[in-house]
């Protein structure tokens, strides 16, 4: 029997490409069916959770089932109460994942995944690594790395700003699958940037940040969020859909720029800011966000860094092109950052075969998700109350009536 992927050309798999290794086995899951995006696969945490004593311990040889299993004692595995697990800012958990890769799929020697963190997690300050069984790097592996493990994936989690919530089934990281090596679908061409940017006058693949201001609720503007040291709240943001969302106020700050149009970002102080592009992408191209320079300064960058065919397409004011956001962590100095200062670079990757084209249905989620985002929060986080202001320290709360 044929496996599907002897049809397939080198690229990022579509929806229905990873669907085919869902059906055929190749990848398996102990709990419902994965979520597929355009170009990439949800991973979803199992109710198999340790909290490392002494930290982040990197993937190496041996593989990383057997460091787990020999080395319980040194990651006690935390409780869950009413299966839900709270996750305490600063600490390091390692949660093992309901998707397995199967032997056909390892020993293929074709295929290559390439992970991050969602969206919605690293815009609440969580880093989620991708951690596969045979691989000494984080968030990726390759034929060779398969081959040497059981196809097992685990994710580790450290909540930096915030104490956090997660429960079975949770997905905070998703997985891009590629027929073939990772380099040899890179597109750079200027006519694609022009494309995606639409804006002629574009001819490199670099993003920068916006310091104009952006509406925040229904009259109130800023140019970043920036995280409170010590939020109104006590409670664990839950990273999952519920039906009482914490209320943005008591967690965030909103800022402006001073008197020569810039930001200051403060040591240990998370901020989440916006690209000056807006992107429009086609249906035949996948794009990977990377920092610049990881460490720009005195500042961490670290961006959910997919963006998938048709973002920026669909919106509901009826425009064309999105803005990327950015998630920044102030280090050791102060730093000032300047409008339009570079802060990423976009890798293009071309696809193994076009999506199809959306039904109109899925234009409107498309739009009513982060496709018509201008300067945005985590989805975890509540609508911002009618007629929010903004105080002089930058703190937001709701307008007295």
């Amino acid at each position: 029997m044929a496996n599907p992927w002897d049809e397939w050309i080198p690229g990022v798999l579509n929806k229905r490409q990873m669907g085919e290794l869902l059906d055929g086995g190749f990848i398996t899951s102990s709990g419902s069916r994965p979520k597929l995006d355009h170009s990439s696969i949800n991973l979803s945490l199992a109710d198999e959770a340790y909290i490392m004593s002494k930290g982040s311990v990197k993937p190496s040889d041996p593989p990383y089932d057997r460091f787990v299993s020999k080395k319980i004692k040194r990651a006690q595995k935390i409780s869950a109460t009413d299966s839900v697990y709270k996750l305490e800012k600063q600490h390091t958990y390692v949660f093992k994942l309901q998707e397995k890769l199967e032997a056909p799929l390892r020993e293929a020697g074709l295929i290559y995944g390439q992970a991050t963190a969602k969206s919605t997690v690293g815009r609440v300050d969580v880093l989620a690594r991708l951690i596969v069984d045979g691989m000494t790097t984080y968030e990726f592996f390759d034929p060779e790395g398969l081959q040497k493990g059981l196809g097992e994936m685990y994710l580790e989690i450290t909540p930096i700003t915030f104490d956090v919530s997660v429960r079975p089934d949770t997905s905070l990281s998703q997985l891009r699958l590629f027929c073939g090596d990772p380099r040899d679908v890179i597109v750079n061409s200027i006519p694609l940037y022009h494309t995606v940017f639409r804006d002629p006058s574009h001819k490199d693949e670099s993003i920068a940040v916006s310091l104009g201001l952006a509406t925040i609720g229904t009259n109130c503007s800023g140019i970043a969020f920036r995280s409170k040291s010590s939020p109104t709240a006590s409670a664990p943001i839950p990273l999952y859909e519920t039906s009482e969302k914490p209320n943005p106020c008591d967690y965030w700050n909103l800022e402006v720029a001073d008197e020569h149009g810039r930001l200051h970002i403060q040591p240990d102080v998370f901020y989440i800011l916006r690209s000056k592009e807006k992107l429009c992408v086609p249906k035949g191209v996948a794009i990977y966000c990377r920092a610049s320079d990881e460490t720009m300064g005195e500042m961490r960058i670290h961006y959910a860094g997919f963006v998938h065919p048709f973002f920026g397409r669909y919106r509901e004011d009826g425009k064309e092109g999105t803005p990327l956001i950015f998630e920044v962590r102030g280090h050791q100095v102060p730093v000032s950052l300047a409008d339009n200062e570079k802060m990423a670079n976009l890798i293009f990757y071309r696809m193994s075969e076009d999506p199809e084209e959306l039904s109109d249905e899925e234009k409107e989620e498309e739009a009513k998700g982060y496709g018509s985002q201008d300067l945005k929060l985590s989805k975890f986080f509540d609508r911002f109350p009618e007629g929010v202001r903004r105080n002089s320290d930058g703190t937001l709360e709701a307008a007295q009536k």
